[in-house]
């Protein structure tokens, strides 16, 4: 599948996008933001995986929407 911009820049669905850039972090009493911009490639992106864990990073994943360029994980606590 192809996919063309406005700029008439097309990409086919198989181009996977660059990684976020300017990747920040807010903390919380017992939560953290995530804060990014997309990837500037022009590549589609659909959305983000974004993993965390007790110890050991991506235990656990959120599926953030293309629209969106944050999420809050909630809940946590202090080792």
């Amino acid at each position: 599948m192809m996919f063309c911009s406005d700029g008439g820049v097309c990409r086919t669905e198989s181009s996977l996008p660059g990684k976020p850039t300017y990747v920040r972090t807010r903390t919380f009493s017992d939560s953290v933001m995530v804060t990014w911009l997309a990837p500037d490639d022009g590549d589609l992106v659909r959305g983000y995986m974004v993993g965390y864990g007790e110890g050991v990073p991506d235990v656990n994943w959120r599926y953030v929407d293309a629209t969106s360029n944050n999420v809050t994980i909630r809940n946590l606590s202090i080792l």
